[in-house]
């Protein structure tokens, strides 16, 4: 890991603006007619955009981070680097330069994917500024530094992935179940895309810890959502609620689609071994979401078919 990987995008930007005043300053001081590879630098990437004659100038670094020998490379134009942007950043990365460069953005700055010469993305943090323009005002030369911020995605995916889920069952949380409704909700309302939700919660799971102890009932907990998972479809979306229950939201399905699915789940259940407790049992509650009605409406109304199972007996569905 780089020394920068670690740090806030504030602090980024901070030593950008350090580093840019810098090169400004070494660049008027001659003239624009020279390059170096700035000891100062670091693990930076440097360019130099004329875009009259679009020819870029970069350090090494630059090239070395997309694997490429800058002995290979010579001398390149513009789209040598834009034509390796990642489909889903290209137009956004050439809008922030567009915007700069018209003079409605005080720099080009943003963050984006770049395709490496072994065929991987890499993320980089580019921030550049015109230092140069015509007498017309039209830009004549663009000044950058690039940080290769791969590290700190890959930290930012992994914080947001654990921010998610549950840390015993690594399904989805409570939190990001209402994050999903709400998306299904509104797909729902604007599209009439149905959707159904099965909620269940485990029968006589306090006895299962006070006989067995916490460890066993925590397997217990795993033991059912792998089940679940690996039963699912791909578009279902599996929840730990709280405790001992959870939710199945499954979209585009209606009622009928969503008992199909429950009874299977249930019988599945049902025959599922599990080590020392040997067998569980689930009481469920289902319904498909009304249009027009709110994320409280729908579970208040799912929970109370579900608790209306587990006072008929346990171990049935309600619907």
């Amino acid at each position: 890991m780089n020394k920068y990987e670690s740090w806030s995008k504030n602090d980024l930007i901070e030593h950008i603006e350090h580093l840019n005043q810098r090169l400004d300053d070494l660049l008027k001081k001659e003239n624009y007619k020279f390059f170096v590879e700035f000891p100062w630098a670091g693990n930076l990437g440097q360019w130099y955009w004329y875009i009259k004659e679009n020819k870029v100038i970069f350090n090494d670094r630059k090239v070395l981070a997309l694997g490429y020998d800058p002995k290979d490379v010579g001398q390149v134009g513009f789209e040598f680097f834009t034509d390796k942007i990642h489909a889903n950043d290209y137009e956004r990365v050439m809008e922030s330069m567009r915007n700069h460069m018209y003079g409605l953005s005080p720099a080009y700055e943003v963050e984006y994917r770049i395709k490496h010469k072994k065929g991987h993305y890499v993320w980089y943090y580019d921030r550049g500024t015109v230092t140069k323009r015509s007498d017309d005002g039209k830009p004549l030369l663009l000044q950058g530094i690039v940080f290769d911020i791969t590290e700190s995605k890959k930290i930012e995916e992994k914080l947001r992935y654990l921010s998610e889920r549950d840390s015993l069952t690594n399904v989805y949380n409570r939190r990001t179940m209402n994050m999903k409704l709400e998306e299904m909700i509104e797909v729902h309302n604007n599209y009439d895309q149905s959707f159904s939700l099965i909620m269940f919660d485990i029968d006589h799971f306090k006895k299962v810890n006070d006989q067995f102890g916490h460890l066993v009932g925590d397997d217990v907990l795993r033991r059912l959502t792998e089940l679940i998972i690996n039963d699912k479809r791909t578009d279902d979306i599996v929840c730990r609620y709280g405790g001992e229950e959870f939710f199945l939201l499954l979209p585009d399905t209606n009622l009928q689609g969503a008992i199909i699915v429950a009874k299977r789940l249930h019988k599945m259940i049902q025959k599922m071994f599990i080590p020392k407790v040997e067998s569980i049992t689930v009481s469920m509650g289902l319904i498909e979401h009304n249009k027009g009605e709110s994320i409280d409406q729908a579970i208040k109304r799912v929970d109370d078919l579900m608790y209306l199972a587990k006072s008929s007996g346990r171990n049935t569905i309600k619907y």
